[in-house]
């Protein structure tokens, strides 16, 4: 199956592609771009409990003549189900725009202030990408919120230049750099400090840290809730995965 790439680079996740209900849109691959020593930690942990072969709470373990003929009780979903689980909620209740696009430009201010420093921060994207796939109606809703993000943050650029030049009128050298001034202050300040696209995996990012805190049980629930809906072949995940924080 072709899938259309929405991400900006391919994650550990994305060997297999899930098979969709036929009667479901073709998925669509994201990525979240490199992850924050946190988020990192959370997929981590995410992927153990997906891996382990234990039932989740208020499930019967499979018996020992299930067992012989080769079932387990690892859940019946990916960390790609989790992570679109966690988009899914996210969805439901979406950030603001300016609040989305803020996100997306702290994580690149980051990686700016760490190439130009020479030693990443805390906050800084480092580690590896994973992927997640996402149904039409869903990545639709993700690329509207990523377009309404970026339409707010060039009006808000707009906004400040016609400020700047109500405060500092002229065309003198004086007003020029006056206005220069005021308006990267006010663009700091507003914490938009430049005009760029919303990556495609801010809001995967952004459902990670919402999901931080929940229970892996609780996340590996969601994720099989979502694999059952999805996909016509629910995938478990993948024993081979490498930690991301090694």
């Amino acid at each position: 199956m072709n899938t259309a790439v929405a991400g900006e680079q391919p994650g550990q996740d994305a060997a297999a592609v899930p098979a969709l209900a036929t009667s479901a849109p073709r998925p669509v691959h994201y990525s979240t771009g490199r992850l924050t020593r946190a988020q990192a930690d959370t997929v981590d942990k995410w992927r153990a409990r997906l891996r382990l072969d234990r039932p989740l709470p208020g499930q019967r373990p499979v018996g020992h003549a299930a067992r012989m003929l080769g079932f387990s009780d690892r859940p019946r979903a990916s960390c790609s189900d989790a992570i679109a689980a966690a988009v899914e909620a996210l969805l439901a209740r979406p950030p603001a725009p300016l609040d989305l696009a803020r996100y997306a430009y702290a994580a690149m201010r980051a990686q700016q202030d760490a190439a130009q420093d020479g030693e990443p921060g805390i906050a800084t994207p480092q580690y590896p990408p994973v992927s997640w796939y996402l149904t039409g109606d869903s990545a639709r809703a993700v690329e509207d919120l990523r377009r309404a993000a970026y339409g707010a943050v060039l009006d808000v650029h707009a906004d400040t230049r016609r400020a700047a030049y109500q405060e500092h009128p002229g065309g003198t050298r004086e007003a020029a750099v006056a206005r220069s001034v005021f308006i990267a202050g006010e663009l700091a300040r507003q914490r938009l400090p430049f005009i760029r696209q919303i990556p495609r995996g801010a809001a995967g990012r952004m459902a990670i840290d919402r999901w931080a805190g929940r229970p892996a049980d609780e996340v590996a629930a969601a994720a099989v809730a979502y694999a059952s809906q999805a996909h016509e072949h629910p995938q478990r995940a993948r024993s081979d995965m490498r930690k991301l924080l090694t």
